[in-house]
């Protein structure tokens, strides 16, 4: 029906378009046309077959001009043609009994064709109707479709920028713990093991057993402190602001390697320093790879390539263990089976614009990053402006620091 050819439909509209005086008058107008074109073979016909032309006209003027019109134009049609075609030849009254039965005959014929051509227009008429419906109908389908898919849309974007904002966040509440670990708890942990230190000279003589005593918990102090100084530079390593992300990557791979036993083999392309928020966020991705495969891969090397092909960076990280079925790549693919780590990952890589790939040919597992050239700057000062206001915010809160604080003026 949406495919109905336009002629037809304007044909089919053409007694709503046009009201009833105009139906009258093309009824009348085309049977006129029709006695004026049989008055031209007049000479030929005489007085035969004077009703054709009258066939004609009513068949269109009972499909095009609906009921009444057509049977007026015929009315008058047969009488015109009995006046301009029957008088010539022979008076018009009397009629014989074969007049009559032809008369009648013709006008039921005319009746058929009216019943026939009025049932088509009105058929026609309702088949408009319901296209003109079905096309409204589509129309509004259509806008709220777009409508909704436009919605879904800005949720998904509004989404996509509530994860950013809160990847942000936290990178700025980590810095801020790692800073007040470092700053704060680890200077206490200093001054206490100095003093620690003095003590112990003193009593080195009075008392050695207790000298010694106090020696172990010196040494107790010492590893808490060094624990404490990991914690803080696995948060935010201050490498990382200050020298770059490859001076944030070596420090770390060294740490990891020497903690978890596996080889690290690390490949950078260029020293050139990125954005910082793109530096962390490549970190970040090299830190989760790194843990997930010294809990699930079982693999006793791993391989991390930084390079800027094509205009893009692209981060690979590999290992050689157990891979990935066909199946957890699938359900990875879809986000069936994402877990929180990947999920970060992915929606940090997004924020840039680029996009995460996990591969696996059945040994060994690939995570690698593809992100534009030109997002080492896209970061917009308004979304700095709100994370610097969402970390001010974060700042103002309860610090860490503040119980050591104490302990230390105790002292």
């Amino acid at each position: 029906m949406a495919d109905q050819p336009a002629v037809t439909r304007t044909f089919a509209l053409l007694p709503l378009q046009g009201g009833k005086l105009k139906r009258y008058g093309v009824a009348l107008l085309a049977m006129t046309v029709a006695l004026a074109l049989r008055s031209v073979f007049q000479p030929i016909l005489g007085g035969s077959m004077h009703y054709v032309s009258i066939s004609a006209a009513t068949v269109f003027a009972a499909w095009y001009c609906g009921l009444w019109p057509a049977v007026l134009a015929t009315m008058l049609g047969t009488l015109a043609a009995n006046a301009l075609f029957l008088s010539p030849y022979r008076p018009l009254g009397p009629f014989t009994e074969r007049d009559i039965i032809g008369q009648l005959l013709f006008l039921v014929l005319c009746a058929a064709i009216i019943a026939v051509g009025e049932g088509g227009r009105r058929a026609l008429l309702r088949l408009d109707q319901v296209h003109e419906m079905l096309l409204r109908s589509r129309m509004q389908l259509k806008f709220r479709v777009r409508q909704r898919t436009a919605q879904l849309q800005q949720s998904n974007k509004d989404l996509r920028d509530l994860s950013a904002r809160l990847l942000r966040v936290q990178d700025d509440e980590r810095r801020r713990i790692a800073r007040d670990l470092h700053d704060s708890a680890g200077q206490v942990l200093t001054a206490l093991k100095l003093e620690l230190a003095g003590i112990e000279r003193e009593l080195t003589v009075r008392n050695p057993e207790l000298a010694r005593r106090l020696a172990s918990s010196i040494e107790t102090a010492r590893q808490i402190s060094d624990e404490l100084r990991t914690i803080s530079y696995l948060l935010h390593p201050p490498l990382l602001d200050e020298l770059g992300l490859g001076s944030a990557l070596r420090w770390y791979v060294d740490g990891f390697g020497k903690r978890s036993g596996i080889a690290v083999h690390l490949d950078l392309c260029g020293e050139e320093r990125l954005a910082p928020e793109l530096e962390t966020t490549l970190f970040r991705v090299v830190q989760e790879s790194l843990i997930n495969i010294h809990r699930h891969s079982g693999s006793a090397r791993a391989t991390i390539r930084l390079s800027q092909p094509d205009g893009q960076i692209v981060l690979e990280v590999e290992d050689e263990g157990r891979g990935i079925s066909a199946g957890g790549l699938s359900d990875i693919a879809s986000g069936a089976t994402l877990g929180v780590g990947v999920r970060g990952m992915r929606e940090r890589i997004k924020d840039f614009g680029g996009e995460l790939e996990i591969l696996s040919s059945g040994r060994g597992t690939k995570v690698r990053a593809i992100i534009p050239i030109e997002a080492r700057h896209s970061i917009t000062s308004a979304a700095q402006a709100e994370a610097g206001a969402l970390s001010s915010r974060a700042r103002e809160g309860p610090s860490i620091a503040g119980p050591f604080a104490k302990s230390a003026g105790a002292n």
